[in-house]
């Protein structure tokens, strides 16, 4: 059965909204939120001015956007996996697929963008970061905070330990990267992720052989 024409609406709405941001992101991005402008979007997506607002009332809308669509990404691989996993292997996925999303060049350039133009867009920082960073611990806070109601793990605060674990993750390799001073191997990622792995098992006294 042909897709009805709501369905078509809906269809070509989501269609034309990731076109707004795919160019969005490459300006804003590259030019920072500060020398962006609606106009430049305008220009490279083409059509009416109206329809860029009808998606997107203003700039900072726009690029909060933008920040929540990599910030997903990054979610998406806070996502607990298989059940059988055990806990090892879980946090080496979750860490491996967070860090190679923020080693991506979206999520490089989003960094650098926030850091230069903090000072200047106060809400704009806090919206970054209760969007990004703040989402991210939080997920994985839940993550273990149901794993110490199954009495894997020992932990005084899920929070704490989250922010902990995701910070031993982004290790130096990030702000290198961020700098560009040097892009990481697979094979740093991966040891990276697994020595934070480590630490963490040991640091919370696992309570049953997850090791």
């Amino acid at each position: 059965m042909a897709p009805g024409l709501d369905e078509q609406k809906q269809r070509r709405r989501t269609e034309k909204r990731d076109e707004i941001l795919a160019a969005a992101a490459e300006i804003f991005l590259s030019e920072g939120y500060g020398r962006a402008s609606m106009d430049q979007v305008h220009a490279k997506i083409g059509g009416s001015k109206r329809t860029l607002y009808n998606y997107f009332r203003n700039k900072e809308a726009l690029f909060e956007a933008i920040i929540n669509e990599v910030s997903d990404r990054a979610l998406a691989a806070l996502k607990p996996p298989l059940q059988e996993d055990d806990l090892s292997s879980a946090l080496l996925k979750m860490g491996t697929g967070y860090l190679t999303v923020l080693l991506s060049p979206e999520g490089l350039a989003l960094y650098r963008a926030m850091i230069s133009e903090a000072p200047h867009f106060p809400d704009l920082a806090r919206a970054f970061f209760d969007n990004g960073p703040g989402r991210g611990s939080r997920h994985l806070a839940n993550f273990i905070r149901e794993q110490k109601a199954r009495g894997v793990v020992d932990v005084n605060d899920p929070q704490i330990a989250a922010e902990q674990f995701l910070g031993a993750v982004r290790g130096d390799i990030h702000l290198a990267a961020a700098l560009g001073i040097r892009q990481p191997s697979k094979q740093l990622v991966t040891a990276t992720v697994t020595q934070a792995v480590e630490t963490f098992v040991r640091g919370t006294e696992l309570k049953c052989d997850n090791r």
